[in-house]
């Protein structure tokens, strides 16, 4: 069911410096990597936009826009998404979690409650590249990298937020949920 309130925001700008190839292309059972976030956003977003810097992405239904202030880390690729975002609300997700499934963000977009941010918490650990951004949060992450403080922990924590609990409960829980692919050793595992 499209949310027609929702872009997808898909986070494929770093440098894969750790993973030495272009990390969003690199194949993950059978596709690219940054297609597993992008089939997961399809069924629930009425746009998807992808940050990146380098890539041929042309293969996939999405507006692609590179960071406004490169060299920012992904607190510019939030916020080059929300610049170009042109729904109130927008699911946001690195390119390197392929285990995040339509289930969980329709999870997240349930338990939003109107803050401004809404992010994953599970195991004592919260993910603030993994979550619910209100667009009027574009100009306090824009601030923050002119500031010269493009740290999204930091940077959430100046706007209405919360953590949203994942657990064993939910569904659509799996104990590699949260995997995050960032080097040749993590693909091989």
């Amino acid at each position: 069911m499209i949310q027609p309130g929702i872009t997808g925001i898909i986070l494929a700008g770093g440098e894969s410096r750790r993973m030495g190839t272009l990390k969003p292309l690199i194949h993950y059972k059978g596709k690219p990597l940054i297609n597993w976030i992008f089939d997961a956003f399809l069924p629930i977003c009425s746009d998807i936009i992808i940050i990146a810097n380098s890539g041929d992405y042309s293969a996939l239904a999405a507006s692609v826009y590179p960071d406004n202030y490169p060299g920012n880390g992904p607190a510019a690729g939030i916020e080059a998404g929300l610049s170009h975002c042109q729904t109130d609300l927008a699911l946001i997700s690195s390119c390197d979690t392929p285990n995040l499934s339509t289930g969980f963000f329709k999870h997240l977009l349930q338990n939003h409650n109107g803050f401004d941010i809404s992010i994953a918490a599970h195991d004592g650990i919260n993910e603030p590249l993994i979550g619910i951004y209100s667009r009027s949060v574009h100009p306090i992450f824009r601030d923050a990298i002119l500031s010269d403080d493009p740290h999204p922990p930091r940077i959430i924590r100046q706007c209405k937020w919360q953590e949203i609990s994942i657990n064993s409960g939910l569904n659509f829980y799996r104990p590699n949920l949260f995997l995050n692919l960032n080097t040749p050793l993590d693909l091989k595992r």
